[in-house]
């Protein structure tokens, strides 16, 4: 069992296997672009490649390539429900 300073031992899962310590929650941002991003992928069915969505205070930003300019459409019409008031909408979902 390992050893901690002045004489104290080391508390392991019932198992005893250590493991990482718990991932740090995830900002709101975070949450948010993910969010995004599964909606969008669902509702393109997985038509945007490279998918990026950058969220800020000004707006939204979605970047990637996709094969149509109606795959790129229904790619704004999903992030455009996570928009609310204030934010901005910016498609730049290049069509190749």
């Amino acid at each position: 069992m390992d050893r901690l300073a002045y004489g104290t031992a080391a508390v392991l899962p019932v198992d005893g296997v250590r493991r990482p310590p718990p991932p740090e929650p995830a900002s709101q941002v975070d949450v948010l672009a993910t969010a995004i991003e599964r909606a969008i992928q669902r509702e393109t069915g997985g038509g945007v490649r490279r998918l990026r969505v950058d969220v800020s205070r000004q707006g939204i930003v979605l970047a990637g390539r996709c094969s149509t300019y109606y795959t790129k459409q229904k790619a704004q019409h999903a992030a455009m429900g996570f928009c609310g008031s204030g934010r901005q909408l910016s498609n730049r979902i290049e069509v190749v």
